[in-house]
């Protein structure tokens, strides 16, 4: 058995025994209410935003620019970024996520690169992408398994060390144009924004459903973001209510929510779990 597929044979054992982990007796709470942690306003389009709770930092990806804002409490204390060749510079920034350390990545796709920074805005690392065509989103699990859209593959790569010697893709039949890659613990929700839809796989990447509307998963409850709210299919409850038209929201340890002129940050409230 040759290295390249050996690795990939390990890859998909890691996976295996991870979606295993989680087979269990299943209990499911109805979201009550969300507490809203803060709310930010900015005087720009807001285009992603993520939050660490630990260190109560939200990290603003500005839309149609290549920068990003950095509010500790409430208030900004750092820019990054801007359009240049420099070490802390952007060609192209395409995501960010957050590393499971808790500091800030950045992918530039026209540099390949994925830059790291701490919760000040320090570079502290750059990751090499040199093997990726047009690497366009990313996200990255607790054992640092990276999960990386190429636009020019048509398909999500799963990788540790960014050589092809252990790549695994999928979704190269189902995804055309993703706008947003979410990373749950049992599954990855690509959501198609020109398409008003999100696909859903499984922590394998194997394909499991497509459902119309911008949806998030958390603890195996679905939520589907409408103009003004976010909508529980389930309890038919509504949450965020809002003047202000919603563009995009994120579910993941907090709820963030993004308007044109600000973002809503909080963590919903749950009823007592019950046995599915």
């Amino acid at each position: 058995m040759t290295k390249k597929y050996s690795y990939r044979l390990f890859i998909l054992l890691i996976l295996f025994l991870t979606a295993c982990s989680t087979i269990e007796m299943q209990y499911y709470r109805i979201p009550e209410e969300i507490n809203i942690i803060q709310k930010i306003k900015t005087d720009f389009i807001p285009e992603k935003c993520l939050y660490s709770s630990i260190n109560k930092t939200a990290f603003i990806l500005e839309k149609e620019a290549n920068i990003i804002h950095i509010y500790k409490n409430g208030k900004k204390i750092n820019t990054i970024g801007g359009l240049g060749f420099t070490s802390t510079s952007f060609n192209k920034l395409a995501d960010i996520t957050l590393s499971p350390d808790g500091n800030l990545l950045a992918l530039d796709s026209f540099q390949k690169k994925i830059k790291k920074f701490d919760i000040d805005g320090k570079l502290i690392a750059e990751l090499n992408l040199s093997n990726f065509i047009e690497p366009a989103l990313f996200a990255v699990a607790v054992d640092e398994t990276y999960y990386i859209y190429d636009n020019a593959f048509k398909e999500i790569i799963i990788t540790r060390t960014f050589d092809q010697s252990d790549w695994y893709s999928f979704g190269k039949f189902q995804l055309s144009d993703p706008s947003k890659i979410s990373l749950g613990k049992n599954e990855i929700t690509i959501y198609d924004k020109l398409k008003n839809s999100t696909i859903i796989f499984g922590i394998l990447g194997q394909f499991q459903n497509e459902i119309d509307g911008n949806i998030q998963i958390e603890k195996q409850q679905q939520y589907i973001l409408k103009e003004y709210f976010i909508y529980h299919p389930k309890s038919e409850n509504k949450f965020a209510i809002s003047t202000n038209k919603w563009n995009d929201f994120i579910i993941e340890d907090n709820v963030i929510l993004l308007s044109d002129n600000g973002i809503w940050i909080g963590k919903f409230t749950y009823s007592e779990p019950k046995e599915k």
